[in-house]
């Protein structure tokens, strides 16, 4: 088990060995990371990193190949009203489509013993008001995703587990949602969001677990992620430029994407460097810019095609590896 990814702060959820294979194909590799009680943490990585079983694994969903999924030291099913410890919205697709949203949210307060008042309390903080006689089948995506973390909610748990909460949102809607996760840590509440896209959850985190291929290739603190493996990236114009590339390769830059007819962009290297390195061969700079590209550095600590080699691993750990 890695420790806590801030000292001082008890971990509330532990994957400790948590290995899973469906049909003898390996998804989670044993997986260990912590996520310390009042924080809002990232659970990042590419599209079939093993975040949505990760996830259905601590709801008891589905049961681990080894290790374990515990919530304050014990899985799920050991807790008298799992329902009120923890919250769950993974999946948009989370009620009949001829009930209405109100009627979704009345059965699970049914199941929980909870007021049939808490259900309107709820679509308001959620945003469905308006719409809490609607039938669910008229929801758009970004409803669907509401009418999910309400019912998350219902039971007033400790612990949300949101998998792509903002997916389907609307510029307004990811707003809202941000000020609502805000609200819940300020109340001291535990929420673990999964998400394949750092730019949607950069200014909202206290901490970041990036898995990959099954395996946590990062984990530690949001300010510890930025300061260490924040990319700059340097766009350049010139009329020397695959002079310029040449020069900047075996100067250990990289190039990335397509090199244009008399424009490159480069990482590895600072403008200044690359200033010196034009001066020293003779090569020509019209225009030279910097931009600091979050999702270059979320790119490099998963790999290409989420694969990642060990080596790579111990090179980009926050903190203990995982």
């Amino acid at each position: 088990m890695i420790d806590p990814p801030v000292t001082g702060a008890a971990p509330v959820l532990v994957a400790r060995g948590l290995t899973k294979r469906y049909s003898g194909r390996l998804i989670l590799d044993d997986l260990n990371f912590s996520v310390r009680a009042g924080s809002i943490t990232g659970f990042l990585g590419p599209n079939g990193a093993g975040k949505s079983t990760t996830m259905r694994l601590f709801m008891g969903l589905e049961r681990p190949t080894a290790g374990a999924a515990l919530i304050d030291g014990k899985p799920l099913a050991g807790w008298p009203e799992p329902g009120r410890k923890v919250g769950a919205a993974l999946s948009n697709r989370c009620a009949h489509p001829g009930r209405t949203a109100r009627d979704s949210l009345r059965w699970i307060a049914l199941l929980l013993g909870v007021p049939e008042r808490t259900c309107t309390e709820i679509l308001g903080r959620v945003g469905l008001a308006d719409a809490a006689d609607r039938r669910t089948g008229e929801f758009s995506l970004g409803m669907r995703q509401r009418l999910a973390l309400g019912q998350a909610m219902v039971g007033d748990p400790q612990v949300l587990l949101l998998d792509e909460p903002m997916n389907g949102l609307d510029p307004q809607g990811i707003s809202w949602l941000r000020g609502l996760l805000a609200d819940l840590r300020a109340d001291g509440r535990t929420v673990l969001m999964a998400s394949h896209l750092l730019r949607e959850i950069e200014d909202l985190v206290d901490d970041l677990v990036i898995i990959s291929a099954g395996r946590v290739v990062q984990s530690g603190s949001m300010t510890s992620f930025l300061d260490k493996f924040r990319e700059e990236t340097v766009t350049i114009r010139s009329e020397d430029v695959h002079e310029l590339v040449t020069a900047v390769r075996e100067a250990g830059g990289q190039v990335r994407g397509v090199v244009l007819r008399e424009e490159v962009a480069v990482v590895g290297l600072s403008a200044r460097a690359i200033g010196r390195l034009a001066r020293d061969r003779g090569l020509s700079i019209d225009e030279m810019t910097t931009e600091r590209r979050l999702e270059a550095a979320f790119e490099a600590a998963t790999g290409s095609g989420g694969e990642m080699s060990a080596a790579r691993v111990r090179d980009l750990s926050v903190g203990r590896p995982g």
